[in-house]
């Protein structure tokens, strides 16, 4: 056998997946071929870190390193295992960390699913007195919302206004949409106990605008682009998304 040939099956003979005959063959050529000696030991310790002795005589201790072999692909198939075992735990990881993340995203939800009422609530000013004797006082005003019992509840409400032409006429309008969390929709999604109150108050008397507002539309969906929009697809989202809630003298 050529010293070529047996060169370029070194490594599979080292990995164990050579057959007995070429095993044969090619332990009789390094037996006897000092260059080929060296450079099988050359290779062993470049690949496995650990000199490898080469028999002088063709068969000698083949039985040893026929074993060695084995240990080797064992040793080989053990680094594979590892590296699949890790991959597979930074997948499993990445994939929760993306689940709780969008299960903290917020959607909005439709006036179906919840059902509520609004109006606009005049300026009050509340005295808050703490147990240090300390006291602050707060104002409050602006969109009022009040779920019904019966109905969904949720956890946040976006509220924006813009002036706009509404049926020739320019109006003060004031635009709700109420939202939830991902993870409670999903695993908390109950209707409100009867005879539960729940009230909620956005804008406010430091915000002139909501103190001249004259409608109230619920909007299931474009909430967060009605005020930048033209006013005519400003009226569209009215009209496939908006519900009236409140006109000023009509409820």
């Amino acid at each position: 056998m050529k010293c070529e040939v047996v060169r370029d099956l070194l490594p599979s003979y080292i990995d164990g997946l050579t057959s007995s005959v070429t095993n044969e063959e090619i332990e009789k050529h390094l037996g006897e071929c000092v260059t080929c000696r060296q450079y099988y030991r050359e290779m062993r310790e470049k690949n496995f870190g650990i000199p490898e002795s080469v028999p002088d005589q063709a068969g000698e201790d083949s039985g040893n390193r026929q074993k060695e072999r084995d240990h080797r692909v064992l040793r080989k198939f053990r680094r594979i295992k590892l590296k699949w075992i890790a991959i597979t735990c930074v997948a499993v990881v990445t994939v929760l960390a993306g689940f709780l993340w969008v299960t903290n995203l917020f959607i909005p939800l439709s006036y179906e699913q919840v059902q509520i009422e609004a109006d606009i609530q005049e300026s009050e000013t509340e005295v808050i007195d703490f147990d240090d004797g300390t006291s602050r006082t707060v104002t409050s005003g602006g969109v009022r919302v009040a779920e019904k019992a019966g109905t969904y509840g949720f956890n946040y409400m976006d509220c924006r206004y813009r002036e706009m032409t509404i049926e020739g006429e320019e109006r003060a309008v004031a635009f709700v949409n109420c939202q939830m969390l991902i993870r409670d929709y999903l695993f908390h999604h109950e209707p409100v106990e009867s005879g539960t109150e729940a009230v909620w108050v956005q804008g406010g008397v430091d915000d002139k605008d909501f103190e001249n507002v004259e409608l109230i539309y619920y909007l299931d969906k474009g909430i967060d682009r009605i005020e930048d929009v033209s006013e005519d697809e400003a009226l569209e989202l009215i009209d496939d998304y908006g519900t009236l809630l409140w006109e000023e003298g009509q409820f």
